[in-house]
């Protein structure tokens, strides 16, 4: 289950419905504005791990270098450099405690790393969550796109590497990793 849009009606009905959906062992994927939990962002903390609040957590649009965690211990961003420059909107400080998510990866935001990607885990259920993807060019990013259609297939609890021959890193593109691994 895929959302991308920003639910200002989470209640406990559809709360209910996503944990018997993470019950069953399905996966969540939760990009950008999904991530906002009004009117109850602890409420969508405990599907989703961390969750974002309207009116309370910051954000801005500008050049960002994101921190991959641990870029080859986890299949979502196993082969992906330690950072990465992406220009997009990400949002902090966010609601849950961090602690009980696994990061993928984060930006320093007044002096903190905040994350930005991450995994959570509840019951049989796995959820990947996606700060970025406010812009369109983000979308237009073969390496969001990778990190995207990873972690899809993570949270579905498939083979990631059935994709590889769509997700891979190309060759060529390992230059165009490399430079874009710091902030011009």
């Amino acid at each position: 289950l895929v959302f991308y849009y920003w639910n200002r009606e989470w209640n406990a009905a559809k709360m209910q419905q996503l944990d018997e959906f993470l019950a069953k062992g399905s996966g969540i994927v939760s990009l950008h504005s999904a991530c906002i939990g009004n009117p109850d962002p602890l409420a969508l903390t405990e599907r989703i791990g961390l969750a974002s609040e309207s009116g309370k957590t910051k954000y801005l649009h500008a050049p960002i270098d994101l921190n991959f965690v641990a870029p080859t211990n986890h299949p979502i961003t196993r082969g992906l450099p330690d950072r990465l420059f992406f220009i997009d909107e990400p949002y902090w400080p966010l609601q849950g405690d961090p602690s009980k998510v696994n990061v993928l990866a984060s930006v320093k935001l007044d002096g903190k790393d905040q994350p930005i990607f991450w995994t959570f885990e509840k019951g049989k259920g796995r959820v990947f969550v996606s700060v970025f993807g406010h812009f369109t060019w983000t979308w237009e990013d073969p390496l969001f796109q990778i990190l995207v259609l990873r972690g899809i297939r993570w949270a579905g609890g498939t083979d990631i590497a059935r994709l590889q021959n769509l997700v891979a890193i190309p060759e060529p593109a390992q230059a165009a990793v490399s430079a874009r691994t710091s902030s011009q």
